[in-house]
This record gives C-alpha cells, sequence and structure tokens, in this order.
C-alpha cells in the first residue's frame, strides 16, 4: 500500500515537472497589430542600416540611409506612449498611472542624429552644400530629448556653413 501511493507520488511529480516545463517552453506570440512593438528583424534592419550609414564613404548611400532611419525615428515618436496593453482602472485611479516607458536598448533618433551629421560631413567633403546643410538642420528638428551633443555639433557645421558661404560671397 505504501509503495503504490509512492508510485502515484513518483508519477504526479513527474507530470507536474513535464506540465511544467512544457509550459516554460510554449511561445508568447508578440501582438503584430501593435504598431510601437519593434520586432528583432526591424531592429536589426536598422541596425544595418546605421551601421552602412556610418562605415559608408559615400554621399547617396549614407543619405538614403539617413533618409530610412529619419523615416523609422519619425514612425516611433508617432507611436510613443502606445504599449498595447490598456489595464482596465476605474476613473479615479486611472489618472494615477502612466505609460511604461520606452524600453528599447537604443535610441533610434541618437542614430539618426550619428547618421545625419555623417552624411552632413561626406556632403560637404563632396560639394553637396545644400545637401549637407540639409542634413545638419535635420538634426535640430530630431526629438527634444536628443542628446546635446548632436544638437552643437550640427549647429556648429551649420555656423561654419554660414561663415564659409559668407566669405565665399565677399569675395571678388
Amino acid at each position: 500500500m505504501q509503495q503504490t501511493s509512492r508510485v502515484k507520488t513518483l508519477v504526479l511529480g513527474l507530470i507536474g515537472v513535464v506540465v511544467l516545463a512544457s509550459g516554460c517552453q510554449t511561445n508568447h506570440s508578440i501582438n503584430p497589430d501593435n504598431p510601437a512593438v519593434l520586432d528583432n528583424s526591424k531592429f536589426m534592419s536598422l541596425w544595418e542600416t546605421y551601421s552602412d550609414c556610418k562605415l559608408s564613404s559615400d554621399f547617396n548611400r549614407a543619405s538614403a540611409g539617413m533618409q530610412q532611419l529619419s523615416s523609422a525615428a519619425i514612425l516611433s515618436q508617432q507611436n510613443e506612449g502606445y504599449d498595447g496593453f490598456v489595464l482596465p482602472l476605474p476613473t479615479q485611479l486611472e489618472r494615477l498611472v502612466s505609460n511604461p516607458a520606452n524600453r528599447l536598448a537604443v535610441d533610434l533618433h541618437a542614430m539618426t542624429a550619428a547618421c545625419s551629421l555623417h552624411t552632413g560631413q561626406l556632403a560637404l567633403h563632396e560639394g553637396h552644400i545644400d545637401e549637407a546643410r540639409q542634413a545638419f538642420a535635420s538634426i535640430l528638428t530630431l526629438n527634444q530629448n536628443l542628446s546635446p551633443y548632436y544638437v552643437l555639433q550640427a549647429k556648429r557645421f551649420l555656423t561654419e556653413l554660414e561663415r564659409g558661404i559668407d566669405i565665399a560671397a565677399k569675395t571678388p
């Protein structure tokens, strides 16, 4: 009798372990309707675009990367604050709860700014003054929480551009 209860306990324990292990292995799918979710393949594509932009010595290639990153940054800013989950709370408590912060490991706006700086420098090097000005000015229109480094660099290049054009215009 004691033997059968031990066997039953052992069998129930094994079944419990199997159920627990299979529960841990289930696929937790991400809701594809949530525009704020940045899946890994999309992120890796943006990271490759950023890397290509930063490593490129060709203005046209860097410019294409800058445009792609800029579009993604604008889209992420529009979707900011949407996490796809609504906690049903009474209205008295609802005002006390804020949306969770974005948990991306990188700042898409900073990636865009870094690419724009590089693209502007390439444009200057190749003599595309208007394109350089646009690349540097685009940094100033990015998110307000952008690192001051990028803003200061863009302003410095824009100031140098204006001085260079003023000098060139005044020389006979």
